[in-house]
């Protein structure tokens, strides 16, 4: 499966960008779908059709679907703690629920549960290609950066895990097996890796941050720059390459949207052009390696199927 994301501040065109990639990717025939992880969704409006929060069926080969932030954060604190009221069970006095309540609006859960969203889309069966039209830039760089990131603090747990079971191992050479009872039953807390709950979980969810990881910088994945040329969202694009190129992630394209393309431009614009075409030049010699394209300003917002393809065949690909 290939993956594609389409980076960019809000207003730049990222989700016209996205929709007209994956139509072009399914009129190709390759099954596709196109996933809004943006909370303002406007891939509805770009396909002329009202899209919801399940994979609804738009064209040829073609799907999409718009995730509601509140619903996937939702379901990220459940299914974590379903997993940590089993995991911990034996330990009543722990109001596990309470923790929750305080997470869901703690400090990057939103960049959590979006990081999930992808990872969901990603292991779906049956897509050649998925298309994702993220949120405003700093978030996307977050979730991007956040598999390598997290994997950090996750194998310093699984470290600290092993001195608990092997300082565990040492007392039950004493005193025997741990017991504690939970509902009535005797449950036996072992020394084992193997057969630790939480050792499998902490390697469990190590083994998912590195597949994602690989995959963010894997040749199969295809991160692309929605921005506009003018001088600050040069700066701005410059910043993103650097970034992700910190987490060995490689931007593939550069979109330049709503460029100004005529012969005969009335005076008042002659200025806004003279810097687009100075930011180009710059953009040329100080970017290497990365592909720019420049995508005019449109008449009119491309709406539906056959608009969208017809901006993916003239000016994308």
């Amino acid at each position: 499966m290939k993956t594609y994301f389409f980076l960019g501040k809000g207003g730049v065109g990222k989700t016209t960008a996205s929709a007209a990639w994956s139509v072009g990717l399914a009129q190709s025939g390759l099954k596709t779908l196109v996933a809004s992880i943006d909370p303002a969704h406007n891939l509805g409006d770009a396909f002329a059709v009202r899209i919801g929060d399940r994979i609804m069926h738009v064209g040829d080969n073609l799907d999409a679907v718009e995730v509601n932030i509140e619903d996937m954060i939702r379901a990220y604190l459940d299914d974590l703690s379903a997993k940590m009221k089993n995991t911990y069970r034996y330990l009543s006095a722990m109001n596990i629920d309470g923790y929750f309540d305080i997470l869901k609006n703690s400090p990057g859960i939103e960049e959590y549960a979006t990081m999930e969203a992808i990872k969901k889309f990603v292991a779906l069966k049956g897509y050649d290609a998925v298309v994702f039209d993220t949120p405003p830039t700093g978030m996307t760089i977050r979730v991007l950066a956040m598999p390598r990131v997290s994997l950090l603090w996750t194998d310093q747990l699984v470290k600290m895990r092993k001195r608990i079971l092997s300082t565990r191992g040492m007392v039950e050479n004493v005193q025997g097996k741990f017991e504690a009872e939970v509902d009535g039953e005797r449950v036996v807390l072992s020394s084992n890796e193997k057969e630790d709950p939480i050792m499998q979980e902490l390697v469990s969810y190590r083994e998912e941050l590195r597949a994602l990881r690989d995959m963010f910088s894997s040749e199969q994945s295809y991160v692309n720059i929605v921005t506009m040329a003018e001088d600050l969202a040069l700066l701005e694009t410059k910043r993103i390459i650097e970034s992700l190129g910190t987490f060995k992630i490689r931007v593939r394209t550069i979109f330049l949207n709503k460029f100004f393309a005529m012969a005969n431009p009335p005076e008042e614009i002659k200025g806004k052009m003279e810097e687009q075409e100075g930011v180009i030049k710059r953009m040329k010699a100080e970017i290497r390696g990365i592909e720019v394209k420049d995508i005019p300003l449109l008449r009119k917002s491309p709406r539906g199927i056959d608009e969208l393809l017809h901006v993916y065949l003239k000016y994308l690909v």
